[in-house]
Order: C-alpha cells, then sequence, then structure tokens
C-alpha cells in the first residue's frame, strides 16, 4: 500500500464548469486549484492537495471533467479518473452538478452514469453536490430535485448538498463548514473498479437525448403529483374553510343565544322590580288609606265630642 492510500481521499468529480476547483480551493481554505472561466477545460491533470478536517488528514483530488468533445481528450481524461481512484482508492466522492437556471445538466448525468458504473459509488460516501443556485429559488427547489436525482441513480442520497451561487468572499466559510461536516459524517469506501469507463464522443448527443426524455418523463409525472398535491389541498382549504364558517355560525348562534339570554335576564329583572314597585307602591296606598281613615275617625269622634259638650 501506498503512503497516499493510507489517507482518505476526497475525490471531487463532475464536468467542466461544474465548479470542482472553487469548492476543492473552499474545502482547503486557499486558491490550490485554478478555476478561472474559460472556453476549454481549466483542470487537465489530476491534482491533489492535502488537508486537516477535524483532526483528520484528507487527500483533496481537483480532476479534470470527463466529457469533453472530442475521443482523444475522453480518454485522456479517463486515465485522470482512474488516477485519483488508483492512488486513493479510501475514499469520499464528492460529484458536482452544475446547473442552467436551476436546471441540472444532461450531460452531468451521463458523466455521473459512467462513472458509477465502472466505480460502483456507495451511498455512505457518495456527496451530490449541485452548485452554482440562485438563493431565491422556489421553496421545493430541493424537495423535487432530491426526487429527480434519486429517480435517475436508483439510490438513497443521504449527503446532498444545494450550494447558492457565491457573490461575496464572506459567504465561503459558511459554505466550507457544510461541506466539511458532511464530508466528515459520510463513510469513506474503498472503491474497486468493475470494468472500464466507457463513453464515446459519438454517442453522447444520443446519451444526453436519452436523460433528457428521461427528464421530461420525471419532470411530467413530477407535475401530476403536484396538480394532485394541488387538488388534496384545495380540498383541504376548502373543507377547513367550511369547518371554520361552521365553527363560526356555532359561535355567533353561542353569542347570540348569550345576548338573548341577557336580554332576558335584564328584561325579567325589570319586571320583578317593577312587580316589587307596584307591591311596595300598593302597600304604601293601602297603608296611606288606613292611616287617613284613622285620621277620619279620629276628627270625627273629636267633633262628636264637641258636639255633646254645646249641648250641655
Amino acid at each position: 500500500m501506498t503512503s497516499t492510500a493510507r489517507k482518505p481521499g476526497i475525490i471531487i468529480l463532475g464536468n467542466s464548469g461544474a465548479g470542482k476547483s472553487f469548492l476543492g480551493n473552499v474545502i482547503l481554505n486557499r486558491e490550490a486549484f485554478e478555476h478561472e472561466y474559460q472556453m476549454q477545460a481549466t483542470t487537465v491533470k489530476t491534482e491533489y492537495q492535502e488537508c486537516i478536517l477535524n483532526q483528520k488528514t484528507y487527500a483533496v483530488y481537483n480532476i479534470p471533467g470527463l466529457i469533453e468533445l472530442d475521443q482523444e481528450r475522453i480518454d485522456i481524461n479517463i486515465q485522470e479518473i482512474d488516477k485519483a481512484f488508483q492512488q486513493h482508492p479510501y475514499a469520499v466522492v464528492m460529484y458536482v452538478f452544475g446547473t442552467t437556471n436551476g436546471k441540472i445538466r444532461n450531460e452531468d448525468i451521463v458523466a455521473f452514469h459512467a462513472i458509477n458504473s465502472a466505480y460502483p459509488l456507495s451511498e455512505k460516501s457518495l456527496i451530490i453536490i449541485v452548485n452554482s443556485l440562485s438563493p431565491n429559488r422556489k421553496a421545493d427547489y430541493e424537495s423535487q430535485t432530491t426526487s429527480l436525482l434519486t429517480q435517475h441513480f436508483k439510490m438513497n442520497l443521504p449527503y446532498i448538498c444545494y450550494v447558492n451561487e457565491i457573490s461575496h468572499e464572506n459567504e465561503k466559510q459558511p459554505l466550507r463548514q457544510q461541506l466539511i461536516q458532511t464530508i466528515t459524517t459520510a463513510m469513506p469506501k474503498t472503491h474497486e473498479k468493475q470494468h472500464e469507463i466507457e463513453l464515446v464522443a459519438a454517442q453522447l448527443q444520443k446519451l444526453i437525448k436519452q436523460v433528457a426524455e428521461f427528464q421530461n418523463i420525471i419532470e411530467k409525472q413530477q407535475n401530476q403529483i403536484d396538480e394532485q398535491q394541488k387538488v388534496i389541498e384545495d380540498y383541504k382549504r376548502q373543507k377547513e374553510a367550511t369547518e371554520n364558517e361552521r365553527q363560526r355560525k356555532e359561535y355567533e348562534e353561542t353569542k347570540r343565544q348569550q345576548r338573548e339570554e341577557a336580554e332576558n335576564q335584564r328584561q325579567r329583572k325589570e319586571y320583578e322590580e317593577r312587580k316589587r314597585q307596584q307591591r311596595e307602591e300598593a302597600q304604601n296606598q293601602r297603608q296611606r288609606k288606613e292611616y287617613e281613615e284613622r285620621q277620619r275617625k279620629k276628627e270625627e269622634k273629636v267633633e262628636q265630642v264637641g258636639r255633646g259638650k254645646g249641648k250641655v
């Protein structure tokens, strides 16, 4: 076993322009790999730099993209990919998907299938990077893209990083922390070559077309699922609105009954108060009449006594 094979590798794969060199530099926390945009691939030979992540030494590989326009360049790139797996077979593989307006490039899926067929990748040691995304993407973009990739590759993908376009230097450190956490959580495995990486330039357009057709099928299925979900959500909202309306009516009816009961109690108290006052008034009148009757009788008696004395 060579000295390089004793350390786990971080083998960064993906096509030209996907952002492999940039992400490698972010992980290393220094500008080790050239990553300026060019018409031709920036990385043409396999290179690696060592770094320590969470007290463990890794070899970070920057590898040429697989797909090129001519077969000679593709064959050279295949040799460079083989070199990385030979030097550090025990590795975490980070596959970088480029995007165009948020849509994963078909050629990146073709290249992934070619590499995965030759070096079967493990769910536990594979990290998927969906790179250069708009921060203003749709809320369900990540769930839909995860579903799309899972269907394409027919494997679970527990480690997927959705990476925004980096416009400021201070955005690199949070990204680095995200990548380091994912890398150190993933479990390196020894990658054994099953057969040569097979990719023929003449067949590329056909393969890319097949991927595009498959993506269209998945997107149509996803649209159907979205429509069904929309119908379900509309039904739930309608049911919720109906329930809310029922509860509102019940509440209003309860309040009406409470107001009615309060009004009845008020009227009952007013009636009882009037009856009390009437009884009190009748009692007062009776007492007044009794008093007046007593006074009248006294006056008559006094008058009778006075008439009797006058006769004497």
